[in-house]
């Protein structure tokens, strides 16, 4: 028998689960990520720039819509020198991930760029290699370090990744968000029955 396909109202909401979507374009890449908002709450303010475009997230955090994405960015001044200028021209918000190996060069490039932190949205990723509660919880500390950063905007898990330690991991996100080490939470990669699954354990929800 063919499977129904779920309606957007059928499918899983309440926690800041994102999807994300990302088109390449010559030397910057423009990164959208479609999650659990409220379509209310998006920025209807008339800006001046599409790079200041922002959706609001369930728990409050302002998400710019368009970004530099850095995956397969050679570490070093390659990654460098494409956040610096990505930011000049105006960015705010810089994607990567652990499996990227450039959040050093990242967070230099942050730091350096003379916008103040607040202004810039960083996101970064755990891979699967760093499940469980413990190596989750170091993961955690490593890339912040690695960045040189106090906190990242939004920590996503990169993939779907083992089963059994899903939770776990999760509940090492939600206790990071608790110390004020990230701000908001997300999940990348993800089909409909990982969702599910996810909110069936997750004590972390906006509603």
């Amino acid at each position: 028998m063919k499977r129904r396909r779920r309606t957007p109202a059928e499918r899983p909401r309440g926690l800041i689960l994102l999807v994300k979507a990302i088109v390449l374009a010559p030397l910057l890449g423009y990164i959208v990520y479609k999650g659990v908002i409220n379509p209310n709450t998006q920025n209807s303010e008339s800006n001046s720039s599409e790079m200041t475009n922002f959706v609001k997230l369930n728990n409050g955090v302002q998400l710019p819509l368009i970004g530099l994405g850095v995956y397969k960015s050679t570490p070093g001044n390659e990654t460098y020198d494409a956040v610096i200028s990505a930011l000049k021209l105006g960015y705010r918000h810089i994607d990567t991930a652990q499996m990227y190996q450039n959040e050093v060069d990242v967070g230099k490039a942050v730091r350096d760029s003379g916008v103040p932190r607040s202004e810039i949205f960083v996101t970064t990723k755990l891979w699967r290699s760093e499940w469980g509660h413990q190596r989750a919880t170091s993961a955690i500390q490593a890339s912040l370090q690695r960045l040189g950063l106090e906190y990242v905007d939004l920590l996503l898990l990169h993939c779907p990744g083992d089963a059994a330690t899903r939770a776990e991991t999760w509940r090492a996100l939600e206790e990071a968000v608790t110390k004020g080490l990230i701000r908001s939470i997300g999940v990348s990669n993800f089909g409909v029955a990982h969702l599910e699954k996810l909110l069936s354990t997750a004590q972390m929800c906006y509603t």
